[in-house]
C-alpha cells in the first residue's frame, strides 16, 4: 500500500526547496499549458515515496543563436553548484558594460537570460481549455510570479489558511486557482490564487493511484557537461570562434566539427510567468521542439 500525504512530510517538502540533486534526462511533453482567457483548477501532489523530490528548483541559460537565430536553451550546473561556463560568459558580458561607466539611466539588456523556475506535480481538476485533460497528472512550472503565490500559502502569511493543505488531495485540500489573463502579447498569473472551497472528493484508492502517477522531476531536462556547455556557447553565441584565443593570440580558432546537442529545454512560455523572450514564431531547427513552441499561446 502507498504511503499517505500527512503533517510531517509538509515539513520534509519546505526543506526539500533547498536541496537538488543532479541527474539526466530529457522530456518536457508533460508540462502544463494554461492558454489565456480562462481560470484553471489544479492540486498540487507532494511525491509521497520521495518527499525530497517534491519540487525540482532549477535554473536555465537561454539566448536567440548568433549563428542561425535558433532559440538556445539549456538547464545551468548553477541548480547543482556547479560551475557553468554559459553564467560565466554572462556575467562577463555585464562586467563588460560596467567598465564603460554608464549613465545611471542606462540598462544593460543581457543577450544571455537567465531564467528561475520550479517544478512540481499538479493533478489536473478542470481545464477549461482542454477537458480531456481533467482527472491526469502532469507537471507544473512555477516562475517567480506563481512560485510567490505558492510561497504565501505555503510558508507565507497566508500559511494558517492553507499551509499543509494546498498538497492535501483529500476533500479537506485546496485548490489552486491559475487564472491566465493577457496582457499585451503576454500572459500574466498574477490573479492566481489557492481556495479552500473545493467539490473534489476523491477516494483512497484514487489518491493512491495520483501518487503512483507523478512524474520524476529529475528527468525532464538533459543536464549537459561543462564541456557541452562550452561547445553550445562557442557554436550559437561565439559562432565557433573563441573569445579568449581572438583576443589574446589574434588567431582564429580551427572551428570543431560539435555534434548536435540533445534536444534543447524549452520552458513552455504558457506555464513559465516569466516574460518570455522568445515566441512560437522562433525556430530551433529541432522539429520537435518547434512542435512545442508552435503550440504555444504566445503570438
Amino acid at each position: 500500500m502507498a504511503k499517505k500525504y500527512n503533517a510531517s512530510m509538509f515539513d520534509k517538502i519546505k526543506d526539500a526547496l533547498k536541496k537538488t540533486e543532479k541527474t539526466s534526462g530529457g522530456s518536457f511533453s508533460n508540462l502544463m499549458r494554461f492558454p489565456a482567457g480562462h481560470t484553471y483548477t489544479i492540486r498540487l501532489i507532494p511525491n509521497v515515496e520521495n518527499v525530497d523530490d517534491t519540487f525540482f528548483h532549477h535554473w536555465l541559460n537561454q539566448w536567440s543563436s548568433k549563428k542561425d537565430g535558433s532559440f538556445v536553451s539549456a538547464i545551468s550546473l548553477k541548480t547543482f553548484e556547479e560551475r557553468d561556463p554559459i553564467n560565466e560568459a554572462r556575467w562577463k558580458l555585464y562586467k563588460e558594460w560596467k567598465a564603460t561607466e554608464p549613465s545611471k539611466d542606462d540598462k544593460f539588456e543581457n543577450p544571455i537570460k537567465e531564467k528561475e523556475a520550479w517544478l512540481v506535480n499538479a493533478y489536473w481538476v478542470d481545464n477549461p481549455s482542454n477537458p480531456e485533460l481533467n482527472g491526469k497528472v502532469q507537471i507544473l512550472n512555477m516562475g517567480p510570479q506563481l512560485k510567490k503565490i505558492v510561497d504565501t500559502a505555503m510558508i507565507g502569511e497566508d500559511a494558517d489558511e492553507f499551509g499543509a493543505a494546498i498538497f492535501d488531495l483529500s476533500k479537506d485540500g485546496c485548490d489552486f486557482k491559475i487564472k491566465a489573463e493577457e496582457q499585451g502579447i503576454y500572459t500574466t498569473y498574477i490573479s492566481s490564487r489557492f481556495s479552500s472551497k473545493s467539490k473534489l472528493d476523491l477516494s483512497d484508492e484514487e489518491i493512491e493511484a495520483i501518487y503512483e502517477n507523478v512524474h520524476d522531476l529529475k528527468q525532464i531536462y538533459s543536464v549537459k557537461t561543462v564541456d557541452e556547455l562550452q561547445a553550445l556557447l562557442d557554436d550559437h553565441f561565439y559562432c565557433g570562434e573563441s573569445e579568449v584565443v581572438n583576443k589574446v593570440e589574434k588567431k582564429p580558432l580551427q572551428k570543431k566539427e560539435v555534434s548536435k546537442p540533445k534536444t534543447p529545454v524549452v520552458v513552455d512560455e504558457d506555464v513559465n510567468d516569466d516574460i518570455p523572450m522568445f515566441h512560437k514564431s522562433d525556430k530551433t531547427n529541432d522539429p520537435d521542439v518547434d512542435d512545442l513552441l508552435a503550440s504555444l499561446d504566445i503570438d
